[in-house]
């Protein structure tokens, strides 16, 4: 038996530990690295060099990333180069993007009978992954969120004379859930977001800035979250495309801000946090970094073991408990925030605030 590993799509700050997990539970069987996600499985890049024990303990990713419009012919070339390296098991490491690529290497596989079998690691920040409480990944970012949004806050309530808005966009292309986390505020309850705006809600520009206003009169300052996806007819960013290639690099906080000071007459400073959020080592979630390898040992178990689960990924319940879920039902789908968390008042989040705290873990 030999098995092959890859990642698609972006870092996590613990992406690093499903790696470690899964290279624990493998043991001695030959396991083929491919580095350089989707190109390096369709340009047939397979390496048996290992990363050392001090690569997986740290953000990143060794196996690195990528994205890739995959086509037919890519999926055949997959298919082939694994099975002339005499691989028998894939685990790739990814989002809901990465679970329909493996669902699609399945298929092809089974069509050409190689026998293929696969095992799907969850990873994304953006905690949009069906069937699975949240995603390892998430829980280190909504901690780093969570704890810059409240000191920046506490920035702008130093700078309030020169500063009357400041607007901080954070990622998330189709959901709101980091902007969520950044609105968590129970280690400093004085300093939290006034408004947070998530690609679920519809996005007015005039009511937005209405809100802006009625902020600024009541406190006298306003601090907002955006998510990177809302309003993207603003921007031009390419946030809703898939297996896009071209770097998304924010701007509607820049946009929003511009606005908010040409209509409302008041300074305002728009702020990209970027990839900070998925790769700080300082903050990572003490919750996400075990569970991250919990996940990750699961799916090699899975794959060492000829009678284990194939066509599947690696779930986790809120309990703890995992499961193996079927790769049709979370490749290619959109968990967006629930209509109970759909709400632009930090106030209303309680509920939400309750979830996400022992995930962030903060003092």
């Amino acid at each position: 038996m030999t098995i092959a590993i890859a990642q698609t799509g972006a870092p996590t700050a613990v992406v690093n530990r499903s790696l470690a997990g899964f290279m624990r539970a493998v043991g001695e069987t030959p396991v083929l690295f491919a580095r350089g996600g989707p190109d390096a499985l369709v340009d047939g890049r397979l390496t048996t060099e290992r990363p050392a024990d001090a690569d997986l303990q740290r953000t990143g990713s060794w196996l690195r990333g990528g994205r890739r419009a995959v086509t037919s012919d890519d999926l055949d070339a997959i298919v082939e180069n694994l099975d002339s390296a005499g691989v028998t098991a894939l685990a790739l490491i990814g989002g809901n993007g990465t679970m329909a690529f493996l669902d699609a290497i399945s298929t092809r596989g089974r069509q050409r009978n190689t026998n293929l079998r696969v095992v799907g690691i969850p990873k994304t920040i953006d905690n949009d992954i069906e069937r699975i409480d949240h995603s390892p990944g998430f829980p280190s970012a909504a901690r780093y969120l969570a704890a810059t949004a409240t000191d920046m806050a506490r920035d702008h309530e130093a700078m309030v004379s020169v500063e009357k808005v400041r607007i901080v966009e954070v990622m998330g292309r189709d959901t709101g859930w980091l902007a969520l986390a950044a609105s968590f505020h129970d280690h400093d309850p004085e300093h939290a977001a006034d408004l947070v705006l998530t690609p679920e809600i519809p996005f007015d520009l005039d009511a937005t800035l209405a809100e802006i206003d009625r902020v600024l009169t009541a406190n006298g300052r306003a601090f907002v979250i955006v998510s990177e996806g809302v309003a993207p007819e603003l921007t031009r960013q390419p946030v809703k495309a898939q297996n896009h290639t071209r770097l998304i690099q924010g701007g509607i906080a820049r946009v929003l801000a511009q606005a908010a000071s040409d209509t409302l007459d008041v300074t305002a400073r728009g702020e990209v946090l970027g990839t900070a959020q998925r790769c700080n080592s300082a903050l990572i979630s003490p919750v996400d970094a075990r569970e991250a390898q919990q996940l990750g040992e699961l799916a090699g178990g899975w794959l060492v073991d000829a009678q284990g689960p194939t066509d599947v990924m690696v779930g986790l319940a809120r309990s703890g408990e995992t499961a193996a879920i079927p790769l049709v039902d979370v490749g290619g789908r959109v968990r967006s925030v629930p209509e109970k968390w759909r709400s632009s008042e930090p106030g209303d989040l309680r509920s939400f605030h309750d979830w996400l705290s022992p995930l962030v873990a903060l003092p």
